[in-house]
């Protein structure tokens, strides 16, 4: 399936308004973890995403215009050598087996490439780092060889998904640069060949494990939260509990500078990522147990163009508006009561300025 181009919008720009094809606009990359094909009762990170909601997600993406890039696409628009205008990348963290089972198959389906990074020490073994879900079966070598050919890059996550903030040369050399060929020895092909970047275990980076990585050889490394040049770009994390509308308000410039406004207060970022993605009130073998406070259906939204704001990114999907109510009686529903806190503190865009505060934490978990 050949990638959608981004959409244009012709001469409409008013005057003194970036034009949304400048190059200088980032790309929004992507974190997932797992996946799955109902709720987990297991998940207290909210990782594992439904494969339903990837599947909405990113069919919402491509039907309004956003491209999704690989990492020779996303280097492209680093370097300033394309545009970045509604450009994703979608990368995923960890290597569980539900990748290769789930999204790797509606990933390709949709032409949408992706990036998985995987610790090299632990293919075929389990995600012991987590208390839940507990031993999580991660991907098998040969497993792991047939993803690329699904359109999923292979990178390196570390050695043993350990913390690399503080550890001394020699382990750093063998969480990054040995790691590296290790994971190359998995694939069967040179390391610069398919080994190319690297995402840091819990988004954890310092000087000194941003310097390995790039003594590794790596061409791009991820983090979570903070921003440190191209060995340490955040992401945006993609939560179980999202839905499509709080996916919408993520993929805001909005939503990221809020969270870069808080680098200096980290300890209560990660604070409302905890009460905003953990979900009380879970049933056994399914779904978080409906709260007891029906709430209103949110009505349909449909799209409306609405013109930018100044200083609104061209990455922005387009400002939302509700149509105007009937006089039917909405229906009603129960969300959780993490579910109902993210609606209070994101709302819908306001039309009027282009801006929204963030939906709800980043994740902890890389």
């Amino acid at each position: 399936m050949a990638e959608p181009q981004p959409a244009t919008t012709g001469s409409t720009a008013a005057p003194g308004r970036r034009s949304p094809l400048r190059p200088s606009r980032s790309t929004v990359v992507l974190m997932y973890h797992g996946f799955c094909t109902t709720r987990r009762a297991d998940d207290p990170e909210n990782l594992f995403v439904e494969v339903a909601r990837l599947e909405e997600q990113l069919t919402w993406l491509l039907a309004h215009g956003w491209e999704a890039l690989d990492l020779d696409g996303y280097r492209d628009v680093r370097a300033g050598r394309r545009s970045g205008h509604r450009t994703v990348l979608v990368t995923i963290d960890d290597g569980f087996d539900s990748v290769a089972d789930l999204a790797a198959p509606v990933l390709h389906r949709l032409g949408v490439p992706a990036v998985l990074f995987v610790p090299s020490g632990l293919v075929g073994a389990t995600a012991t780092w987590l208390p839940e879900p507990a031993s999580s079966p991660l991907l098998q070598p040969e497993r792991l060889r047939g993803l690329p050919a699904l359109g999923v890059e292979i990178g390196l996550h570390g050695r043993d998904h350990r913390d690399l903030r503080g550890i001394d040369p020699d382990e750093l050399h063998r969480q990054t640069a040995l790691a590296r060929a290790e994971l190359a020895d998995f694939l069967g092909a040179p390391a610069a060949r398919c080994v190319r970047s690297f995402a840091y275990p819990y988004g954890a980076h310092d000087r000194a494990a941003r310097d390995a990585v790039a003594a590794a050889g790596f061409l791009e490394a991820f983090s979570v939260f903070d921003d440190a040049g191209p060995m340490a770009v955040s992401r945006v994390d993609v939560n179980a509990t999202d839905t499509l509308r709080s996916f919408r308000v993520k993929l805001m410039p909005q939503y990221r500078r809020a969270w870069r406004a808080l680098e200096s207060a980290p300890a209560l970022r990660r604070l409302v990522h905890k009460v905003s993605t953990r979900t009380p009130n879970r049933t056994p073998d399914g779904p978080p147990e409906a709260a007891p406070t029906a709430v209103p259906s949110e009505p349909p939204v449909v799209e409306a163009p609405v013109a930018e704001a100044p200083e609104q990114a061209a990455s922005e999907p387009t400002p939302l508006r509700r149509p105007q109510r009937t006089g039917a009686a909405p229906t009603t529903t129960h969300r959780t009561t993490t579910q109902r806190a993210a609606f209070a503190s994101a709302p819908e865009p306001d039309p009027s300025t282009g801006t929204t505060p963030p939906a709800d934490g980043r994740g902890p978990r890389g």
